[in-house]
């Protein structure tokens, strides 16, 4: 009869934990699949046309948009594994959302800025991750790669630092291996270019951080397991069925 009930349990567990919200408003809470984990400076999240300093870590959902301010960074990071960094003076929208299945959906519009993706390796074919911006379209397969857009050049540029992405933009569609770079513009796709000194530092310190997000991550649910087994007032047979179907 319980275990029926478990991974509901589970879900609404996680999703207090990032949103605060109280314990006897569990069976409202939504599963959290992407959460702002970490905000440097100033962050704003923009819901329903409504802004607010954002409060990691803060659930999104579809349709969200989160922005930063000039000298500001924000890490964003899905529950079954994978971190977003969006840079300074950046905008980013939440497109598509659908990671509680076994397909993997993610799509981001970023207006203008700079963000860079850790994704998790992407199993079957119907799973995809794509960042949108200026009407050019990179998607990946497990792989860490970036996308700056400077709206007012109206150009596009694609970086990837492991694995490969695929670019659409006007019909046509390019690959860009491990360690290179590629523009598009109104002209079209410009050649590819290997990425810069500088260019390859910021990944590799991207890497670092998105490990440390990760590590943080499985810190915090430990330590909601831990919660749940001393104040949960279910039998000890129940809790441990509980701890088998936590997602840590």
């Amino acid at each position: 009869m319980f275990s029926r009930r478990i991974p509901v349990f589970v879900v609404c567990v996680f999703a207090l934990a990032c949103s605060g919200t109280r314990a006897d408003d569990a069976d409202n809470a939504q599963p959290t699949q992407l959460f702002v984990a970490q905000a440097q400076g100033s962050v704003y999240v923009l819901r329903g046309g409504a802004q607010h300093q954002a409060n990691p870590p803060e659930p999104l959902v579809e349709s969200d948009e989160v922005k930063t301010d000039a000298n500001s960074k924000a890490y964003l990071e899905f529950q079954n594994g994978g971190v977003v960094e969006l840079g300074p003076n950046s905008d980013v929208r939440v497109s598509q959302l659908d990671t509680t299945g076994s397909d993997f959906k993610a799509r981001f519009l970023l207006a203008w800025g700079k963000l860079k993706a850790k994704v998790m390796k992407l199993t079957t074919a119907k799973s995809s991750f794509e960042v949108e911006a200026g009407g050019v379209v990179a998607g990946v397969r497990g792989t860490v790669f970036g996308v700056d857009y400077d709206k007012d050049k109206k150009q596009v540029n694609a970086q990837t630092f492991e694995g490969s992405i695929f670019t659409k933009a006007g019909g046509r569609e390019e690959v860009v291996e491990k360690g290179y770079g590629l523009a598009v513009q109104k002209t079209g796709f410009a050649p590819k270019s290997p990425l810069t000194g500088q260019q390859m530092n910021s990944f590799k310190d991207f890497v670092d951080i998105s490990g440390q997000l990760e590590q943080k991550k499985k810190e915090m649910l430990q330590d909601m397991h831990n919660k749940i087994m001393e104040k949960v007032p279910v039998p000890d047979a129940l809790k441990n069925t509980i701890g088998q179907h936590l997602p840590f």
